[in-house]
């Protein structure tokens, strides 16, 4: 799937490359920006099918601009790609709505998987990250109020259920009810949680208590 894409990172020859690679894998590249004020200023001029930032960066980094473009309403997709993210700072993306995350000692194959599956709607975030973001959730002190308290017996069920990994579909089954009535479901989840995907729904869970069993997982 060829992509209009933009990209913002403050290492020159590394920004050449990756547009040059990207390039001869069939993406255009709309624009390259070497920092933020050069990428949200850009943006002003039309947004790109997808954005590629570095979290770190002299000016800023991935977070700012990311953080920027979802307060202005806009919800192009975006996938960090850097040397390292620290926990907290995978965990304030994944509440913003980033796609995904690929590091960038990762195989080149791995950003254009990830390219692939973002502009097709899907998540994708490097393993280690999304595995080293849970550690610090869990360990992290808990809430006073636990939020899951305002979810119903059944929301609470479907929730579990997506902590352990099913699919709408799969929970409809093993719940007795359709997809559709499903994904209601789940949109009154997140709602009420303040949160925007699965994967911030499953880090809230486990922070809230690692010990929460998955509902309806008997056989």
């Amino acid at each position: 799937m060829m992509a209009q894409i933009a990209i913002v990172d403050d290492h020159p020859i590394f920004l050449d490359g990756m547009a040059q690679f990207l390039n001869s894998h069939g993406h255009d590249i709309l624009f390259c920006a070497k920092s933020v004020e050069e990428a949200l200023d850009r943006m002003k001029s039309g947004e790109p099918d997808l954005l590629i930032l570095d979290v770190s960066m002299k000016s800023g980094g991935g977070l700012a601009i990311l953080s920027s473009i979802r307060n202005s309403g806009s919800t192009v997709p975006v996938i960090f790609m850097t040397v390292h993210i620290r926990p907290e700072q995978t965990l304030e993306a994944i509440k913003l709505g980033v796609d995904g995350v690929v590091l960038k000692d990762s195989d080149p194959n791995e950003l254009l998987t990830c390219i692939q599956q973002v502009m097709s709607g899907s998540k994708s975030i490097a393993p280690f990250v999304m595995e080293q973001a849970l550690v610090h959730s869990i360990s992290a002190p808990a809430s006073e109020t636990n939020v899951l308290d305002a979810l119903t017996e059944r929301e609470l069920e479907i929730a579990g259920l997506i902590r352990a990994g099913l699919r709408n579909r799969e929970i409809a089954s093993r719940c007795g009810l359709t997809e559709g009535t499903v994904k209601v479901h789940l949109h009154s989840i997140f709602q009420k949680l303040g949160i925007k995907s699965r994967s911030e729904l499953i880090i809230m869970m486990m922070s809230m208590d690692s010990d929460m069993p998955a509902v309806g997982m008997e056989h």
